[in-house]
């Protein structure tokens, strides 16, 4: 056999081989359909939904409480929320369905609430009980005032008073004798003492609300505007302040820039008679006058009014023996016009 034609016998024989192993016609066509078949997704798992909740404070009647505190220690980092004009405050997505949340509102009973959330919208309603000695914050100031600063030892003790809360120099938070429930602070020493304000309020024109109680005969000091260690008119003052003294037999108000005047710049007559007695000490713009009781008891026109300061309390050694003085429902309000007095025999 020749070359050519053993060359053609072998491919023919290679061709029949080939022909004989490779896949049939319908296994090319299955294998066709499937590289075109697209490859079925996996099914995607549900997202849980979040925590979401709603809190809504109102009073006992239902209505809401516009500017009440809201604290759930776990959002926030430890600082309070504060309710809008529908009584409400709304957090989303929350980390943690379960702690406690507290309400509170100032002249309203605290209110705390465990908490156990379900996945999606959650709404927690806390209803307060009014406190019957609890000042609220609309009857602190008028309408024509905006309130600042308030404080009625409600929750048995102050947190900007440190003399009051850590119970030196004679003073204390407890219950008045005769009104059970009603908490005020109290003091029975026999020495010349004060507290101020802490915190580093500064107030200007305003006016400063306080009710006072004297079993006694003791004189009191209302420091108004009281800065220390500061430059004023060109003298440098340690301690300047509107010293407003209360006394057994006579009311005066001193202008005090220490260590270089201290001028009395007004007398008025003493409130005698036993009881709650409401002091108002208003500054506005050169006016600064005195109230009690809801009486124009001194006028002052200053020229030169003194700078923004804080407000203190300063008790003189009492004329009697086992003398005991309370105060109650401390209030700032700041003003925009001439203030009136708002006294009502009823606090």
């Amino acid at each position: 056999m020749n070359k050519k034609k053993l060359s053609f016998v072998i491919a023919i024989i290679l061709l029949i081989f080939a022909g004989a192993c490779g896949p049939s016609p319908e296994q090319i066509a299955t294998m066709t359909a499937a590289a075109w078949t697209p490859t079925p997704l996996p099914t995607p798992t549900a997202t849980p939904l979040p925590y979401d909740l709603t809190v809504k404070v109102t009073d006992a009647e239902g209505n809401p409480i516009m500017g009440a505190n809201v604290l759930f220690p776990s959002v926030g980092g430890g600082k309070p929320f504060t309710t809008n004009e529908e009584g409400q405050v709304s957090w989303t997505d929350l980390s943690t369905s379960t702690g406690s949340i507290t309400a509170t509102m100032q002249g309203y009973f605290p209110s705390e609430q465990p908490l156990t959330l379900e996945r999606g919208p959650n709404e927690v309603v806390f209803a307060l009980k009014r406190d019957p000695f609890g000042l609220l914050s609309s009857a602190a100031c008028t309408e024509n005032e905006s309130l600042l600063y308030v404080e009625d030892f409600q929750r048995g003790s102050t947190d900007q008073w440190g003399s009051i809360e850590s119970q030196m120099d004679g003073w204390s938070v407890g219950e008045h004798p005769e009104e059970p429930g009603n908490y005020v602070a109290i003091n029975n020493s026999p020495d010349h003492i004060g507290a101020n304000l802490d915190g580093g309020w500064q107030f200007q024109e305003t006016v400063w609300r306080v009710r006072y109680f004297v079993i006694g005969r003791r004189g009191i000091s209302f420091n108004w505007l009281q800065n220390w260690g500061i430059e004023f008119d060109g003298q440098a003052a340690d301690d300047m302040r509107y010293q407003i003294i209360v006394g057994a037999s006579s009311n005066e108000v001193h202008r005090l820039i220490l260590p270089s005047s201290n001028r009395t710049v007004d007398r008025g007559y003493a409130v005698k008679t036993p009881g709650w007695h409401l002091i108002e000490i208003s500054l506005f713009q050169d006016s600064l006058q005195i109230w009690i009781d809801g009486v124009l008891n001194m006028d002052h026109i200053d020229s030169n009014p003194l700078p923004a300061g804080t407000i203190g309390i300063e008790l003189f050694p009492p004329q009697d023996p086992d003398t005991l003085v309370y105060f109650d429902d401390i209030r700032v309000c700041g003003l925009n016009a001439p203030f009136t007095s708002t006294y009502s025999s009823t606090p």
